[in-house]
C-alpha cells in the first residue's frame, strides 16, 4: 500500500473514531497519520508487507510450541527427586541485524522457562544466555535457533 494512501486510510479511521466527519478532524487525523507513519516507519516494508502477517503467525506458534516444551522440561527438573543440573551462561551467536530483531529474540528467550538473557554484545551479534542445564550448550543454541530466531528473522528482519 502506498504511504499516500495509508495516510489517508489511517485519517479515515481518525474520523470514523472521533464520530463527525469535519475537515478539521480529517486533517488532524492527516497529522496523526503522518506521525505514526515516521514512527513506524523502520518496520514498514511495502514489498512484503502482506507476507509478514503470517510470518507473524509462525513466529507466534513456534514460541508457544518452544513455551510449552520448556515449561515441561522445567516442571521435570522441578519434580526430580534430586536437582541434577548445572546452571551456567553460554554465548549466543544471532544472525538478527535490527535491533527489532534482537529485542525480540532476547526477550523470547527470557519468557521461555529454563533460560534467561543476561546481556548483549555492544556490537548486537552475541546474546549471553543463562541456561539451567549447560550440559548440552549445542542443544540450547539449537532450540534457541529454530524455536525463536528463524521465526523472528522472518517476521521482523
Amino acid at each position: 500500500m502506498p504511504l499516500a494512501t495509508l495516510a489517508f486510510t489511517i485519517a479515515t479511521i481518525w474520523i470514523f473514531l472521533h464520530g463527525s466527519a469535519t475537515p478539521g478532524h480529517f486533517f488532524v487525523g492527516l497529522v496523526l497519520a503522518l506521525f505514526i507513519i515516521r514512527f513506524l516507519k523502520k518496520s514498514y516494508y511495502q514489498d512484503r508487507t502482506f507476507f509478514r502477517i503470517g510470518s507473524y503467525f509462525r513466529f507466534m506458534r513456534s514460541f508457544i510450541w518452544e513455551l510449552f516444551i520448556a515449561n515441561i522440561q522445567v516442571l521435570k527438573i522441578v519434580l526430580a527427586p534430586r536437582l541434577s543440573i548445572r546452571p551456567g551462561i553460554i554465548p549466543y551467536k544471532t544472525v538478527c541485524k535490527t535491533p527489532l530483531g534482537v529485542t525480540m529474540l532476547a526477550n523470547s528467550i527470557t519468557l521461555t522457562p529454563g533460560t534467561l538473557s543476561i546481556d548483549v554484545s555492544d556490537d548486537d551479534e552475541t546474546i549471553f544466555v543463562h541456561t539451567l542445564d549447560i550440559d548440552h550448550p549445542d542443544e540450547v543454541a539449537e532450540g534457541i535457533r529454530v524455536g525463536l530466531e528463524e521465526p523472528i528473522v522472518g517476521a521482523v528482519e
